[in-house]
């Protein structure tokens, strides 16, 4: 008799949550399945850090009513039943809770993603699309790790789903958050970064 290979093990979204909290890995889920997060790098690292400290900086200067969360917030999308963790979130409402757990959040306003080779593909076509379903989502910020170039997709008309996108590249430039009238000057985004690319190519 041929061996059968064993079925992989679907996990119910509430099974996901309660294996995390007992991960030392951090998952994401995919409609049941559970992928492992790639390890990161020290450029993700202080990107990612910068500009979570920019936009909390922005945010009590500005004294508006938001919120910024770092890559340890979930964000659940209920439309394709993906559970992922962002590298930054914004929420500008009273901040929405899957069923009252504090570490998912479901209505983020702005989603900050630092690429890598390995997901720059993922992040700008599936992940975009799954956040688009999210009713609160309005801008989505893709930024590099080995050069300075940040792109932010704004959606200005959610009746006719028609998104603005803005790009800045090199360490004297800067790009706003419409959504959020923000300004962020990419040398402060990438001052800890390391060994960055000097000349920038827009079109790869």
């Amino acid at each position: 008799m041929k061996n059968v290979p064993e079925k992989e093990k679907l996990y119910s979204f509430e099974e996901y949550l309660a294996f995390e909290e007992k991960s030392e890995v951090k998952h994401e889920f995919h409609n049941g399945k559970l992928i492992p997060e790639e390890e990161g790098t020290f450029n993700h690292s202080t990107i990612a850090n910068a500009i979570g400290a920019l936009l909390f900086n922005f945010l009590i200067a500005t004294n508006k009513n938001c919120q910024v969360a770092n890559s340890d917030m979930k964000v659940h999308v209920p439309v394709t039943n993906r559970g992922v963790y962002p590298d930054a979130t914004v929420i500008c409402e009273e901040p929405e809770f899957y069923l009252g757990k504090t570490s998912v959040i479901t209505n983020p306003q702005v989603i900050v993603e630092v690429l890598s080779e390995e997901t720059a593909e993922y992040d700008r076509t599936t992940k975009f699309e799954n956040y688009c379903s999210i009713p609160s989502f309005r801008e989505y910020v893709l930024v590099a790790q080995d050069r300075p170039f940040v792109e932010a997709f704004y959606l200005h008309d959610p009746e006719t789903s028609l998104w603005k996108i803005s790009r800045a590249s090199g360490l004297d430039a800067s790009i706003t958050l419409l959504s959020m009238d923000c300004t962020l000057n990419l040398k402060d985004i990438y001052r800890m970064a390391k060994d960055l690319k000097e000349n920038i190519d827009l079109m790869k």
